[in-house]
């Protein structure tokens, strides 16, 4: 026998032959979409409107304190210093020494000033956040200018926690009581201003410090660092820009396009992609042989067998479809190529021979 086509060449001319409108539609469609993406990502991707920080100025402020031992006791020398504590003790240790500690960060700044003023306050409070007395003292104020990114600007000042409560119990006593909770407090106001990334920028703060006093100590409640950031930005028109995927699918889609197109074109004009009947004719055989596969058996049949009378299928589909009626299998003679189904042991065979 002659040696059989190649069954994926003959598969693929037949869709090229029934599809080959289709597919130059689909490439040429794929190129366009191509070409629209890469004109509009590499060649004119437009503008878009985005916002840009043009400053950034962050400023960090704290309480720092200590206590100074001025009184001999059986535990701290007296000169050592007490920092940093939540509890003090007023006997031996009365005088509340306090520095706000002021910085900021910037890529770039010239020309800041900062400010930082402290104001003690003594109030008493009722139900309801009523107030029914308020009395203020400043006790620090500050301004420094020319303060570089990272250096640290400090406003000192010392509390007297006796004085303190001196001062609360002559109020009292000038207006015979009080009727609220009286409360201790240090409030800072911290302002920076300058030139930061060459834009004029402010930032404010405010921070509370209390002070609560019971019979022989005073506690001081702080916040941690306070940071706070202020940014101006601007809206700028800046070129449009698009990810990897687009950047290099537009292109490819593009490619692939052109070169299915003009496979398809060349294809189509230099070869003959219609099939011959018997080209046709294997195809089918070969989607048989596929199909029904599990009613065939290969095995080389005696010469005897083909001394038989027989009957030719005009298709192995045929020549199956006889078996299954018959009850029998079909057998594939590697020798011949070919396929026979008997129907019974001394009945002829029937045979098919389409390879």
């Amino acid at each position: 026998m002659s040696s059989a086509p190649s069954e994926t060449r003959l598969r693929l001319r037949a869709v090229l032959n029934a599809q080959s409108t289709t597919i130059l539609v689909v490439c040429l469609l794929l190129a366009a979409v191509g070409a629209g993406l890469v004109y509009t990502t590499h060649v004119d991707p437009g503008t878009t409107e985005e916002s840009r920080t043009v400053s950034s100025l962050t400023v960090e402020s704290e309480y720092r304190h200590s206590a100074t031992v001025t009184e001999p006791n059986a535990v701290f020398a007296t000169g050592s210093v007490l920092d940093g504590r939540d509890t003090y003790f007023t006997r031996i240790a009365p005088r509340l020494d306090v520095d706000v500690a002021t910085s900021y960060a910037a890529p770039s700044a010239e020309n800041v000033t900062v400010e930082v003023d402290s104001t003690l306050v003594i109030r008493n409070v009722g139900e309801g956040d009523t107030v029914y007395w308020r009395e203020t003292e400043p006790l620090a104020s500050e301004t420094v200018s020319d303060v570089a990114p990272g250096e640290t600007v400090n406003a000192s000042f010392t509390l007297n926690s006796t004085a303190i409560d001196g001062r609360v119990a002559s109020i009292e006593e000038q207006l015979g009581g009080s009727p609220g909770e009286t409360e201790t407090f240090v409030t800072t106001e911290v302002a920076v201003d300058g030139t930061v990334g060459e834009v004029s920028t402010a930032s404010t703060q405010t921070l509370d410090m209390t002070l609560t006093h019971g019979d022989d100590t005073y506690s001081v409640s702080e916040p941690d660092v306070q940071s706070d950031t202020a940014s101006r930005t601007e809206r700028a028109t800046v070129e449009r820009s698009y990810g990897t995927l687009r950047s290099i699918g537009g292109p490819l889609l593009l490619l692939v396009g052109l070169v299915g197109a003009g496979g398809i074109g060349y294809a189509t004009r230099e070869f003959d992609l219609t099939l011959a009947p018997a080209e046709r004719k294997y195809l089918s055989y070969r989607d048989d042989r596929s199909e029904f596969d599990e009613w065939i058996t290969t095995f080389r049949l005696p010469e005897s067998v083909h001394d038989r009378p027989t009957a030719e299928a005009g298709s192995l589909r045929d020549l199956v479809d006889f078996a299954i009626d018959n009850d029998t299998g079909v057998v594939e003679d590697p020798q011949t190529g070919g396929f026979h189904a008997g129907s019974g042991p001394d009945d002829g065979n029937a045979g098919d021979d389409s390879r």
